[in-house]
């Protein structure tokens, strides 16, 4: 009876010091050559690990991509032509859900050798312009192995497929935020903007009109006798009037004038040909 209770044992022990040995999958499931199917722990270490990269991930217009989720080949090889990721579902801070064909998801090779982006964009479905949690549904395979696994971002992603109007803006009223178009902008005189302004051409300030943020403008921009509280950024020639205020930088492809007693308490760049924002 002893000597039955001690192979018992030590059988016991033999098989929790095997399986403390053994590896840990970033996948729900892993199949092997074996035809042998075992659970799995989500781990970077994994074989195959899987980093949920929602936390920093955004979409802020529609020609933007996010990396979601980031796939590490810690075994070798599988090659990106491996991996294929599909959206499951899209829901909106409501728990609402939208249509899948909104977002679009890819894979790329990532900034270290064995690692995979799994990146969102904008699709062809409806627009959208939130919050959203993302299901997706991701398969990965080499000559000896397989995963497959449904996963759901563990955060909200700020996604803007919003297409940018390419019609002027006038600002003749306060404006609280931010103001975007693909057109030119133009703040009319006593008018205050709480924020920036990003302009696909021209930008106008007139007289005791105020930008609390940052200006940047595909084409010229005029600051009359008023204050900007951010950066100027023009991919044409930049004129600041009679007694503006510039309480930043200005950057721009062209010309910068500053009139009599104007006053810009930043770095002046003129004639640039890399600026990141615009296009010279």
């Amino acid at each position: 009876m002893t000597r039955t209770l001690t192979v018992a044992a030590l059988g016991l022990i033999l098989l929790g010091a095997t399986v403390m040995a053994g590896p840990t999958f970033g996948f729900a499931t892993i199949g092997a050559d074996r035809g042998v199917s075992v659970g799995t722990a989500p781990d970077s270490s994994a074989y195959l690990g899987l980093e949920d990269r929602s936390s920093s991930a955004s979409i802020g217009t529609p020609d933007d991509t996010t990396v979601a989720y980031t796939v590490t080949d810690n075994l070798g090889g599988v090659d990106r032509s491996d991996i294929d990721v599909s959206v499951v579902q899209i829901t909106d801070d409501s728990n609402q859900a939208v249509a899948t064909s909104s977002l679009a998801a890819t894979v790329e090779s990532g900034s270290e050798p064995g690692t995979f982006d799994v990146r969102l964009a904008c699709g062809a479905g409806e627009t959208l312009d939130g919050t959203y949690s993302v299901q997706l549904h991701i398969v990965a395979s080499s000559a000896s192995s397989s995963v497959d696994v449904t996963r759901e971002t563990s955060t909200q992603i700020s996604i803007d497929c919003t297409e940018v109007s390419d019609e002027p803006r006038d600002i003749t009223e306060d404006e609280d935020g931010d103001v975007t178009t693909g057109g030119s902008v133009s703040v009319d005189n006593n008018v205050n903007v709480g924020g920036n302004i990003t302009s696909g051409g021209s930008v106008s300030v007139a007289n005791n009109a105020n930008v609390e943020g940052t200006i940047i403008a595909q084409g010229d921009v005029t600051i009359s006798n008023n204050a900007i509280g951010g950066d100027i950024i023009a991919g044409g020639n930049v004129e600041i009037r009679n007694n503006a205020e510039i309480n930043g930088n200005i950057t721009a492809c062209g010309s910068v004038t500053v009139r009599n007693n104007a006053d810009v308490t930043g770095t002046i760049s003129e004639y640039q040909t890399d600026i990141p924002e615009v296009q010279c």
